[in-house]
């Protein structure tokens, strides 16, 4: 076969119709990066088969269209042909001209032709299957499928070999096989579950249908003898009914009069009981009130005697401590006069020692200077004045100077603080211009600083949508597969349901022909709903009757019954809306079904049902009881004289007549009941999964908003974020250049500001020096006229003291023995004075005391005082009031003893007038229990009569061939009932049931072994295609391998490879590649260089090659790993396949170039439109 030509029209970017012919040989593409050479090897893949839309580099499959450029509009189609020489037969059952067409629209629609006849991509897809020339098969090489052999693990390699071996369609084959093999033993599971069924189903059924059919030849006698039975039992229970209620009437009349006499004395007799009630509680009132006077005037008097004395003695303390403050005043009165004459004594001898002391120093130091020293020191002040006078004048010169130098650093500071303010204020501009420079900094910065801190929020926000929307989708999916459990369940009960599984066949049958006959409503476990904890009572109660078909009138009933008799479909029993009767409770029996314990509800008021099928209800339900256990069910019968139906929660019954039954079997079937109750609470769930999906699917929707939002979100900032980071930078250099200019003005003025202090420091030096000379000047003048002063009087106390020293001396020695006698003195006078103040301090403090508690004592006086007056008031009146008490409490006493026999009187006569009453009401209550008792039993025989015969009493005493003798009667339904009770619960519908399930059970039983069969020969199927995988598997891996390690070192100069199975199971061992190239030592393929890994990959492509030639092979760079020597023996390897292979190569090597027998050149010319181009071979090699 023969590739003739390929044609692209529409596709990606070969926008124009583009027809390429393939001549035999090696074809080349050639084009620059982008011109849209690889877009042809894609349209091969593509016409061929290919789904991936990835694999195309694509997002979708319409994006193969042409997409427009900025000339050209985008197309609306896409078509790619190719052209194929057949007439070798290579693809058998197929014509000698083959054209395969696949085109895409861009709604999405695709169109797959084969010679112009619409195919499906499948039979495309299949034609090419192990031919290999498959979409993803080893006649279209690109380099990364030689990556992909040397990166791929060993099992990932198998795929070659298969696809050379031809084994794709026996594994897709097998793959089918598979799902047939599942689907057929899903199948079988299901059918074995329905035999198990069946089964289950079948045996009871058989044994109930033959106890059945002797239950209803011994039924058909005891219902004629228990109908007798019934007739007479009846009759005599009204007679003796009629007997006790004459008797009854009467007695009632005596009950009447009896108890209007004891409700007279009963009367009498409370009101005296009142009386006597209420006087003792006022005489134990007044005891009470004179007890407690007696106490209030023991303690009123104690606590008088208690206050006066205590009064008395508060005045003594008071008027002691009154006297001793007097005393304390008077002391303190004295000690103060003394303290007062002590200072003054004090303040005059410490004048006369400080008199005293001061003639004494001036005497002593007149009398240590003598004369000699007196003439030196007037010579030495001679000498300090003359160097004073000196000083003063070197001053006064210097003065002069300083003076001259002061005024001249002034105007130097003049000019110099005039150019530091002119510096000072460049200085602020530029200080203000940073300043101004770093606010924008700051902002930019703040700017970019919130601009990442919204990124991160944003991005945190990708991330928490991402994730709840992950988590919304894997809620969904878990939603979806329970809601898809949950509808399968509901339709495998929904069609049992619907194909009335479980029901009798003439039930059934009547049922599903429901649109035939007119009138038939449905079964009556259809029109019922029953709560679930009353389901296992009521299906046992009801049982059968569950498959009482409900009709709209007695003619409906008659109408389904010929059709059932016509077409010998079976048995059903119908109910009547015109004809079926209500039944009810009497008053009587609620009345002691009120008094009952454990007690649920009467059955019927228990269940649900439409209006017009309410009679039906109360004609099945209105007489059966539920209760909770069968011992409370025991009870209640008994009190009812087993006259109603009772059934516990559990299902057992006890039942009107006494029988009962009950028990459980070791695998419980679900009835009709729970079987309606469990579709409608799976169809209630489905609604429930539903809404959750829907919620789910809204939450999942609303999570993806926001995702795509915070992405959008996201990508919007990404500009804003970009240009305040520009705008970041520039305000740094802005800043950066301002804070220069300020560290240069900043310079300039330290520079000035440091001579400007220089200057000043030099004028204020000169300033400072010029004070200092002034105020030295002060100085000398002031220290000078002191010399002089000095001087003139020291020359007079010369001569003063050669003359009075003698004088003195006495003097001296008189002024200090009188100065020690003054010393004595004073401190005598100050000891005095400590004690004195002592005991003033402690007196003031004693009077204090004293104040204080007299006026504590004040209050405690007069308080008691009116204590005192207060007590001896309560005082008279408790003793008035406990006198009027006394003769109060006497006239009580005397009135309880009259009154205490009065009320014996009256209680003895109302206890003569009660026991008449009761006896009357005994007789009466006995009476009306007998007439009770028949009322129920009557009741229970009537509604025996109608649930058993369905007849009326009056109806069935007009009954002819009736027994009269009720003995015999009762011993003929003795016996019969012991052979009913033999027989135990009996299933009447058994019959027609067992015969349904058993053809059932025989059919499914078939289909079973024909499923088995049909498994068996799947299993058979797959095994011997196992078998045939694992042969050509087995033998096209030992060609390759021949193929390969003969191949290898030709297109290497040298070495070896081989390859080997990593397993012993053909069915799925890896393929391991090993090679030694020339120099290097036997290694597996992960181990060696780049380029000798791509050489060792298309020598195995080319020993795959070899053993499975192919019509045509496509190349896409797949030498582009190679270096030059081994890209020519690889073109020049191509060559051993001429005749054999097309070879279509896209390459950049100028190697492979040189050896293609045809070149193509791709190019864009036109932006984004590629066309074919000739290509010289001459131009190729200049």
């Amino acid at each position: 076969m023969k590739l003739k030509a390929l044609t692209l029209n529409g596709f990606k970017s070969f926008a124009d119709k583009t027809k390429i012919e393939f001549q035999p040989g090696m074809t080349g593409i050639v084009g620059p990066n982008g011109s849209g050479k690889s877009n042809i090897i894609e349209a091969l893949r593509w016409v061929l088969g290919e789904q991936s839309v990835k694999s195309l580099r694509g997002g979708k499959m319409p994006d193969v269209i042409f997409a427009g450029s900025q000339t050209r509009a985008p197309l609306n189609r896409a078509e790619v042909v190719i052209e194929l020489d057949n007439s070798d037969g290579f693809l058998k059952q197929q014509p000698p001209e083959l054209v395969i067409t696949r085109r895409i629209y861009r709604n999405g629609e695709s169109e797959f032709l084969i010679n112009q006849k619409k195919v499906r991509l499948r039979e495309i897809v299949d034609l090419f299957m192990d031919t290999g020339l498959g979409r993803e098969s080893f006649s279209i090489i690109s380099q990364g499928r030689v990556e992909a052999i040397f990166n791929s693990k060993p099992l990932e390699r198998r795929v070659l070999i298969e696809e050379v071996a031809g084994v794709l369609k026996y594994k897709k084959e097998k793959h089918r096989a598979q799902k047939e093999l599942e689907e057929t033993t899903g199948h079988l599971n299901r059918v074995a579950d329905i035999i198990t069924e069946l089964y289950q189903q079948k045996q009871p059924l058989e044994e109930q249908a033959s106890i059945a059919r002797d239950y209803l030849e011994q039924k058909k006698q005891y219902d004629y003898f228990d109908l007798n039975n019934l007739v007479l039992e009846i009759k005599a229970k009204s007679q003796k009914r009629a007997e006790i209620q004459a008797e009854l009437a009467k007695i009632k009349d005596l009950v009447v009069k009896h108890s209007q006499s004891a409700s007279k004395q009963e009367q009498l007799t409370a009101n005296l009981h009142q009386q006597q009630q209420q006087l003792e509680a006022k005489l134990d009132a007044a005891q009470e009130r004179l007890v407690e006077l007696t106490k209030q005037k023991g303690y009123l008097s104690g606590e008088e005697k208690v206050s006066k004395q205590t009064r008395e003695y508060q005045e003594l303390q008071r008027k002691d401590t009154s006297d001793r403050l007097e005393v304390d005043q008077k002391n303190l009165r004295e000690l103060k006069e003394q303290e007062v004459k002590l200072e003054e004594q004090l303040a005059q001898v410490q004048a006369q020692k400080a008199d005293y002391q001061a003639k004494i120093d001036r005497l002593t130091a007149d009398a240590n200077i003598d004369e000699a020293t007196l003439n030196e020191q007037v010579e030495k002040l001679r000498q300090e004045l003359f160097e004073k006078s000196q000083d003063q004048s070197a001053l006064q010169s210097q003065h002069a100077y300083l003076k001259r130098e002061s005024e001249h650093s002034q105007s130097l500071t003049a000019s110099a603080l005039a150019k530091h303010k002119e510096l000072e204020a460049a200085y602020q501009a530029a200080k203000e211009k940073k300043h101004q420079a770093k606010a924008d900094l700051l902002a930019a910065k703040e700017t970019v600083a919130k601009l990442d801190q919204r990124q991160v929020e944003l991005t945190s926000e990708v991330s928490k949508y991402q994730l709840r929307y992950d988590n919304q989708k894997e809620r969904w999916y878990e939603a979806s597969d329970i809601l898809k459990q949950a509808q399968t369940r509901y339709e495998t009960l929904k069609n049992v349901a619907t194909s009335y599984d479980g029901y009798y066949q003439g039930v059934k049958q009547v049922l599903q022909a429901k649109g035939k006959l007119a009138g038939v409503i449905g079964a009556v476990a259809e029109i019922i709903t029953v709560p679930q904890e009353f389901s296992q009572a009521l299906e046992a109660v009801l049982a059968g009757q569950l498959q009482n078909v409900v009709v709209t009138t007695d003619e409906a009933a008659k109408q389904a019954i010929n059709y059932l008799r016509a077409n010998k479909l079976g048995r059903a029993t119908f109910l009547p809306r015109n004809t079926v009767k209500r039944r009810a409770l009497t008053t009587k029996q609620r009345q002691i079904l009120a008094s009952q314990q454990g007690i649920v509800g009467v059955a019927s008021e228990l269940v649900t049902v439409n209006a017009a099928d309410q009679p039906i209800l109360d004609y099945l339900l209105g007489t059966t009881v539920v209760v909770k256990s069968l011992a409370e069910a025991t009870v209640v019968a008994r009190a009812l004289n087993h006259s109603l139906r009772i059934v516990t929660l559990a299902g057992d019954i006890v039942n009107a007549g006494g029988s009962m039954s009950g028990g459980a079997n070791q695998q419980r079937k679900i009835g009709l009941l729970e079987q309606k109750q469990q579709l409608e609470k799976l169809a209630a769930n489905i609604d429930l999964m539903k809404s959750k999906l829907a919620t789910v699917e809204l939450e999942g929707n609303e999570a993806k908003q926001q995702l795509t939002a915070s992405k959008q979100a996201v990508q919007q900032l990404a500009p804003k974020l970009q240009a305040a980071q520009t705008k970041l930078q520039q305000c740094q250099q802005q800043f950066d250049i301002s804070q220069v200019e300020l560290s240069h003005q900043e310079q300039q003025l330290r520079a000035e500001a440091a001579s400007q202090e220089e200057q000043t420091k030099a004028s204020m030096q000169a300033q400072t020096e010029l004070k200092e000379v002034v105020a030295k000047l002060d100085q000398l003048e002031q220290a000078i006229a002191q010399l002089k002063e000095q001087l003139a009087y020291k020359q007079e106390f010369l001569n003063d003291t050669r003359t009075s020293q003698a004088k003195n001396q006495q003097k001296l020695t008189k002024l200090k023995q009188e100065l020690a006698v003054v010393e004595e003195r004073l401190q005598s006078v100050k000891l005095q004075a400590n004690e004195v103040a002592n005991q003033i301090k402690r007196l003031s403090e004693n009077i204090a005391k004293a104040k204080e508690r007299l006026a504590i004592l004040k209050q405690e006086q007069e308080l008691r005082h009116g204590q005192v007056e207060d007590l001896a008031d309560k005082q008279a009146k408790v003793k008035q009031e406990h006198a009027q008490l006394e003769q109060t409490v006497a006239k009580m006493i005397e009135q309880r003893k009259t009154l205490h026999a009065q009320v014996a009187q009256a209680e003895e006569q109302l206890k003569r007038a009660s026991e008449l009453k009761a006896a009357a009401y005994d007789e009466q209550s006995e009476k009306a229990r007998q007439d009770s008792k028949l009322e129920a039993q009557l009741d229970g025989l009537l509604t025996d009569l109608a649930d058993r015969h369905e007849l009326s009493y009056e109806a069935a005493s007009k009954l002819e061939n009736l027994e009269t003798d009720i003995d015999y009667v009762k011993r003929r339904l003795k016996l019969l009932q012991l052979g009913l009770d033999e027989l135990g619960d009996v299933n009447l519908g058994a019959i027609s049931e067992f015969d349904r399930v058993n053809e059932r059970y025989e059919f499914l039983a078939k289909q079973q072994d024909d499923l088995l069969a049909a498994k068996a020969q799947l299993e058979k199927s797959m095994q011997e295609m196992d078998g045939e995988v694992k042969r050509r598997f087995k033998q096209t891996f030992e060609e390759v391998a021949q193929a390969f390690e003969e191949i290898f070192p030709a297109i290497f100069g040298g070495g070896r490879a081989k390859l080997s199975l990593t397993d012993s199971d053909l069915l799925t061992t890896g393929v391991e590649i090993m090679a030694q190239p020339p120099g290097k030592k036997f290694q597996t393929l992960t181990l060696l260089s780049g380029g000798e890994k791509a050489l060792t990959a298309i020598a195995l492509l080319f020993a795959i090659l070899k053993v499975r030639p192919v019509p045509f092979v496509v190349l896409d760079e797949a030498e582009a790993a190679l270096d030059d020597a081994n890209v020519a023996r690889y073109s020049q390897y191509l060559q051993n396949f001429e005749g054999k292979t097309q070879f279509i190569v896209i390459t950049h090597r100028k190697g492979t170039m040189m050896n293609a027998d045809i070149l193509y050149g791709v190019t864009m010319q036109e932006s984004g439109v590629s066309k074919m181009v000739s290509v010289s071979l001459a131009q190729l090699e200049q």
